[in-house]
């Protein structure tokens, strides 16, 4: 299977902006499923690549003149090929080891409220043999117990916020998944990208996030409690990070420009 990828991103701001400096992780990070046949990533000013403590690949640029408009575009064409195993499998060495993603940080970080809602899972976690039921027994009580609704939280809702909410996006149930990951003592990080919008229930134009959680002798699997399945090649990854702000495709500081606006506009087309 081939797809057709763009993803773009543009700020617009009230007031002349003087200066601004932004990172975009906007590179994929493929499986062993997949193949990437084209890619470009174009944006103003100077800029420079460069490879973050995650492993992702990362654009930082600048922009010094006066300016009310940016736009960056993210554009090519992947191939999956289909067979073998039922999930994305990454084979390049990790950065960091698995514990590391058992920290609890920011937006995906565990609360009472949280321990108590995967509490009865406790006793089944420590047994390594059992762990990708777990997950998928985890993920099946996310898509029962939330609600998908554009508008119910804000960008920064904390995994608690979403859960005490009872509804969230695509990103809230990341979080949520990850955090009680985490709670039972299972490695799990976020994971920016995007997703065909014939291949879930619940994708936006506005990119995908799921979760991935660790499993030993099966490495990272990925997880999408927003829809209830595990992540295939049809999901391209961009970014991994303990949250959403640590994965964010784009990012970014400015000097003036009074109130500012961004769209994001992802477009993902099966071709072949």
């Amino acid at each position: 299977m081939r797809f057709d990828v763009q993803h773009v991103t543009r700020f617009r701001f009230e007031e002349a902006c003087g200066y601004s400096i932004h990172q975009c992780r906007l590179r994929p990070r493929l499986g062993e499923s997949q193949r990437l046949l084209s890619w470009e990533v174009r944006t103003p000013g100077r800029g420079r690549d460069w490879t973050d403590g995650y492993g992702n690949h990362v654009r930082t640029f600048s922009l010094t003149e006066p300016h009310r408009e940016i736009e960056l575009v993210a554009r090519g064409v992947f191939e999956w090929i289909e067979g073998g195993q039922d999930y994305l499998v990454f084979a390049a060495p990790e950065a960091l080891p698995p514990g590391y993603w058992l920290r609890n940080h920011g937006l995906a970080r565990h609360e009472a409220s949280i321990q108590t809602f995967v509490a009865d899972l406790a006793d089944r976690a420590g047994d390594e043999k059992e762990r990708v039921p777990l997950l998928h027994v985890l993920m099946r009580r996310l898509v029962e117990g939330l609600e998908y609704r554009v508008g119910a939280t804000t960008v920064d809702a904390t995994a608690a916020e979403a859960l005490a909410s009872g509804a969230g996006v695509c990103q809230d149930f990341a979080h949520l998944f990850v955090a009680c990951s985490r709670v039972l003592g299972v490695p799990a990080r976020y994971a920016s990208g995007c997703l065909s919008q014939k291949g879930a229930t619940h994708v936006g134009r506005v990119g995908h996030a799921w979760a991935e959680a660790f499993v030993p002798d099966l490495g990272w699997i990925g997880f999408d409690p927003a829809n209830g399945i595990c992540a295939t090649g049809e999901y391209l990854k961009l970014g991994i990070g303990l949250d959403y702000a640590e994965a964010a495709p784009v990012t970014g500081r400015r000097i003036g420009g009074g109130q500012a606006a961004m769209e994001v506009d992802v477009q993902v087309r099966q071709v072949g």
